[in-house]
């Protein structure tokens, strides 16, 4: 039953496509066969209204209704005609018969036209142009229709011949797969049936199965994994007879193995006996070692209570000691700005010493002025003299003020902003300017050279007094360390925009640092001068500067030889570049 069901419904697969195959096939020949045949009656109505066109039009232009009428008639009763519409020249209608479009959907148009199909009708238009005296007047139109229903009623021989064409091939088609469906899968499927159902399991060698008339198919492979599956139910019923021998081989030794088992349980339970004594024994040592170890535990914990406190003092230590690193790095600020007041305090006093000497020499003058004149012994040579006298003091007085004034404000900017966290807008070249300016006091008695790389024409806002502090603390660094036993160093310092991030590169030409050095460099109170005073927080300064409160990141680079370079860089804002 299973094999007739798969038979069946293959079949019915199969077929059901090619009749699917077939409509279409067939409902698009009968389509091009309509279509063929809707254009053969529009040029049928062509050649019809020619053939009237003549008499229509005299008619027309004698305006004879009897014989329009008449020539409708005419028309209206041709098979292929199915109505007429004729119209004068203003676009009367004079005559409409039958089925047609309505009047108003005929073109206006002077040449003759097809009509594409409307409702089931179409048909085709043609003015009337009356030939009088080498002259072309148009005298009306005429409009000659058909319909489906004819076109059909011609292709009913041609419908008929299809469809039965469609049918007889189906039928054969149908028979012929009937009959091979039946030879190549149903009758092979039912020898299969009937020769598996003849299996039993005492008798393989008459359980096998032989297909006959079947060439290399599935069904010989379907045999050949059958009779394969049968070698291997034979190959299995070797395997388990030759096991049952050895089962009942392992069963005699098992028999015998219990009876010697039995002999070992009989020793094996006097050794036993032996055994709980010695466990008796061992457990009163056991309780001695628990009582030790009770001993252990309760010292361990006194031991536990004393290392915690001792923990907290090394707590309350360390944050001591955080503190003081705190106050070391805030005093190693204020030594340093110390020392720049020192310095400046120095500069300022000979611009003002050599001040004040003019100031002084410039009142003698006076005085001398004023006696002369009050003698009545004043010369004109005398008056040049001071007039002289006078512009060399005052430009000697101006120059040294004004350069005491610059010192001073330099200072003044570098040292407030050295105090302060706040945001504030600078020129970054001047700015950097004014930060080398207020280091003069350290730089004029070397010939050490500091080269600004900048352009000019960047402002931002930042943390000025941090990168003050940055500055100052390397170009420090640089000529106490560096330029050990160098006369004449350079130091290089870049700055540039990138990316809303403020770069500078900072290098010396000095004596550079070894890599164990190098690698402690940013330590607290790592200092190679220990000796002499360093407190060895400069670069730990600086890094705290550029990371924590720049929000930036810094690196450093040496060797022996070659100097030592800074790279750090930190956000800022952006006012103009």
């Amino acid at each position: 039953m299973q094999t007739s069901r798969i038979s069946r419904s293959l079949l019915t697969r199969v077929l059901s496509v090619y009749f699917l195959l077939t409509f279409m096939v067939t409902c698009v020949h009968i389509a091009g066969e309509y279509f063929n045949t809707k254009r053969y009656l529009v040029s049928e109505l062509e050649n019809q209204q020619h053939t009237f066109a003549a008499s229509l039009t005299r008619a027309l232009w004698e305006f004879n209704s009897q014989q329009i009428n008449a020539l409708a008639e005419g028309l209206i009763n041709i098979p292929s005609i199915g109505g007429v519409i004729i119209r004068d020249d203003n676009g009367e209608v004079l005559v409409h018969m039958g089925e047609t479009f309505l009047p108003q959907e005929l073109p206006e148009s002077n040449s003759s036209v097809s009509l594409s199909e409307q409702r089931g009708v179409f048909g085709h238009y043609s003015p009337l142009i009356f030939e009088f005296s080498g002259q072309s007047t148009r005298v009306g139109d005429v409009a000659v229709f058909s319909n489906r229903d004819v076109a059909i009623e011609r292709l009913k021989v041609s419908l008929f011949f299809l469809v039965g064409n469609a049918i007889i091939k189906s039928t054969l088609l149908f028979l012929l797969f009937s009959v091979a469906f039946n030879r190549m899968l149903t009758q092979p499927f039912r020898e299969l049936s009937k020769q598996i159902d003849g299996f039993h399991i005492d008798d393989l060698d008459d359980s096998r199965i032989h297909l006959a008339d079947q060439d290399n198919n599935e069904f010989t492979q379907v045999e050949e994994a059958y009779n394969r599956l049968i070698d291997n139910l034979q190959e299995h019923q070797d395997d388990l007879r030759l096991t049952e021998q050895k089962l009942r081989h392992a069963n005699q030794q098992l028999d015998e193995q219990n009876n010697l088992l039995e002999q070992e349980v009989a020793r094996k339970t006097s050794r036993l006996s032996k055994l709980m004594m010695d466990l008796e024994s061992r457990r009163q040592d056991l309780e001695q070692r628990q009582y030790k170890l009770e001993q252990e535990i309760r010292q361990r914990k006194l031991t536990e209570s004393t290392l915690k406190r001792t923990n907290q003092r090394l707590k309350e230590s360390l944050e001591t000691l955080q503190r003081a690193q705190s106050q070391l790095i805030e005093s190693e600020k204020m030594a340093s700005l110390g020392g720049l007041v020192a310095g400046i305090a120095h500069d300022v006093n000979t611009p003002i010493g050599i001040g004040v000497t003019a100031s002084s020499f410039l009142a003698d003058r006076v005085e001398q002025l004023a006696i002369a004149l009050d003698d009545k012994s004043l010369t004109q040579r005398e008056l040049k003299q001071f007039i002289k006298d006078t512009r060399e003091s005052t430009h000697l007085l101006d120059s040294n003020l004004n350069r005491a004034k610059d010192l001073i404000e330099s200072f003044k900017q570098v040292a407030v902003d050295q105090t302060s966290d706040a945001l504030r807008d600078i020129w970054l070249c001047d700015y950097i300017e004014g930060v080398v300016q207020s280091l003069q006091p350290k730089l004029k008695f070397t010939q050490h050279e500091i080269i600004i790389d900048c352009p000019k024409e960047i402002q931002l806002r930042c943390l000025a007094g941090a990168l003050a502090q940055i500055l100052t603390n390397m170009i420090l660094n640089s000529l106490l360390h560096a330029f050990e036993g160098i006369e004449q160093g350079n130091i290089h310092i870049r700055a540039y925009l990138q990316n809303e991030h403020l770069y500078f590169t900072y290098q010396d030409d000095g004596n550079g640092l070894e890599q164990e050095a190098l690698d402690k460099l940013f330590n607290p109170f790592f200092t190679t001068k220990a000796n002499q005073g360093g407190s060895g927080l400069g670069t730990h300064i600086i890094r705290n500067l550029v990371t924590q409160t720049l929000q930036g990141d810094i690196t450093a680079n040496s060797a022996p030889g070659k100097g030592l370079r800074y790279d750090f860089h930190f956000p800022v804002a952006v006012l103009n570049h």
